[in-house]
Parts: structure tokens; C-alpha cells; sequence
């Protein structure tokens, strides 16, 4: 019975997890919204969403062994946080649909193992907008001092994907850090 409570409370205390951070210094209120598409279905258990006005912030934590995390800024949405502007979801507030159907600029979180050689248990991270366009200006920096910004006049191949062979847009990160969105950097 002992070693049951242990391994359990064990398990417990090692379990982590990424904080997504969103920062609006925009002049202009920002609906920020996470959800999960692991090999692009929507999985709606991971969603979260808010309304930030000028200077407002906002966290939401994932586990690290999550994948298909997904993260994003909405505008001229409605009182409900829905029928936006750009980035708009199903479900209002909460996005349902895993920012499927965002079309805008979006960061991408999720766990890999790359091996002992390579750092082993990892977060890999991006920003995108693949088939989407760039609604707000976005810096996307990590807690272990990484960072890349993408905006509407500068988002070159090596800050954020722009078409599904940007490997150099590639990030990745120990487990546990916190990834923190700025809304006009």
C-alpha cells in the first residue's frame, strides 16, 4: 500500500506542464484562444479562450506530453467572443474546433522525444500562418531566452512557416517552459 501512494504521489509531483502566455499591447482588445487539433482533428477537452483589452495578459497551462496545441489572437469579435473579425472559431469564447478554422496567424505546440544524441523529451514549437494571414503582429518569445516575431511587412521563412516546408522556422524547447504571446511587440 506504501509503495502504491508513493509511485502515485511520485507521478504526480513529475508531472509538468507548458504555460501558453498571451501579452495584448495592442490598441485594441484581443481574443486569445487555444485548442488542440492533433493530426487535425479537433480534440475539444484542450480549450480556452478570453478577451484582453490593451495591457490586459492571460495563461492557460498544457500538459507537456500534449501535441497538436494550438494558439492565436482574434479581433472584432462579438460581447460572446464570437463571429470575429479575423481568427474566428467554432464554439464563441472557447474555440471547439482547434483553431481549424482561425485562418490566421497561429503558434503550434507540441511534445517530442528526439533521442538521448538530441536533447530528449522536448516541447517543438512554431509560429505559422500557412494558407492563413498575419490579423495581429505576434512575438512568440520562451522562457529559456528563444524568440521569433512574425508581422504583416516581416515574417521571413526562419520566424514562422509560411508554407509546410519551412523547417527552418522549426523551434524546440525543454519541457516546462512558458511560451508568452505578445500582441504588438
Amino acid at each position: 500500500m506504501k509503495i502504491a501512494v508513493l509511485a502515485l504521489a511520485f507521478a504526480a509531483s513529475s508531472a509538468s506542464a507548458i504555460t501558453i502566455r498571451f501579452v495584448n499591447n495592442c490598441p485594441y482588445t484581443v481574443w486569445p484562444a487555444i485548442g488542440a487539433a492533433p493530426y487535425g482533428s479537433p480534440n475539444p477537452s484542450i480549450a480556452y479562450g478570453t478577451t484582453l483589452g490593451q495591457g490586459g495578459s492571460a495563461s492557460f497551462g498544457v500538459s507537456d506530453t500534449a501535441i497538436g496545441i494550438r494558439a492565436w489572437g482574434r479581433t472584432g469579435c462579438n460581447s460572446a467572443g464570437a463571429n470575429c473579425a479575423t481568427g474566428n472559431c467554432n464554439g464563441g469564447l472557447v474555440c471547439t474546433d482547434g483553431g481549424i478554422t482561425a485562418g490566421v496567424l497561429l503558434s503550434e505546440y507540441g511534445y517530442a522525444n528526439f533521442g538521448a544524441s538530441y536533447g530528449g523529451e522536448r516541447t517543438s514549437w512554431d509560429l505559422s500562418h500557412v494558407s492563413a494571414s498575419i490579423n495581429i503582429p505576434t512575438r512568440l518569445s520562451v522562457s529559456d531566452g528563444q524568440s521569433v516575431t512574425c508581422t504583416p511587412s516581416s515574417c521571413p521563412a526562419d520566424q514562422a512557416y509560411n508554407s509546410p516546408t519551412d523547417y527552418a522556422a522549426d523551434r524546440n524547447s525543454a519541457l516546462g517552459q512558458t511560451y508568452t504571446h505578445t500582441f504588438c511587440p
